[in-house]
């Protein structure tokens, strides 16, 4: 059992080390990619119309077509690592309007939490009609009490009636 449980850690860490070092190759080739572009984008402003700037340029634009040409068939490679990636639509929208994808994630974050709390005020609320409805009945009709209970028990969450019972 043990062994078995090193395998698959041991598994786990080699596919975070072939992960980490995808991510990190793809990294240095978007650097490299931007880097040649504001390159390009430099010698294009100060272009001065010589033979030699034009052969430049050419030079920079191929080997920015060679880079994005590796970054796409490195990226669409079937055993790379990346591909089990998968990145949201909207964190791709916010980077192509200029946004900061972090803070796509602190309002993703922040939806969850007030959906979160709504879901909660919610279930409260229930809980409480609940057991202000059973309390009611209990008292008018006291040969319901059982059944009330058994209402009780079966719609409260195991983890609530543990709680419950710890604090009384």
């Amino acid at each position: 059992m043990a062994d078995n449980a090193k395998d698959t850690a041991n598994a786990n860490a080699s596919a975070n080390a072939k992960l980490q070092e995808a991510l990190e190759n793809t990294e240095e080739q978007v650097t490299s990619i931007i880097e040649s572009f504001i390159e390009l984008g430099v010698s294009i402003y100060d272009y001065p119309g010589t033979p030699e700037a034009t052969q430049g340029m050419i030079t920079n634009l191929k080997r920015n077509v060679d880079r994005l040409s590796k970054l796409n068939q490195s990226s669409n490679t079937v055993d790379t690592p990346l591909q089990d990636i998968n990145i949201p639509f909207e964190v791709i929208q916010y980077i192509e309007d200029g946004r900061n994808p972090d803070i796509y994630t602190r309002e993703f974050v922040e939806a969850i939490r007030r959906s979160n709390q709504y879901q909660r005020a919610k279930m409260n609320g229930l809980k409480q009609l609940r057991d202000s409805l059973a309390e009611k009945i209990s008292e008018e009709f006291p040969e319901l009490v059982d059944t009330v209970q058994n209402i009780i028990e079966r719609t409260t969450p195991k983890e609530t009636m543990a709680t419950d019972q710890k604090t009384t």
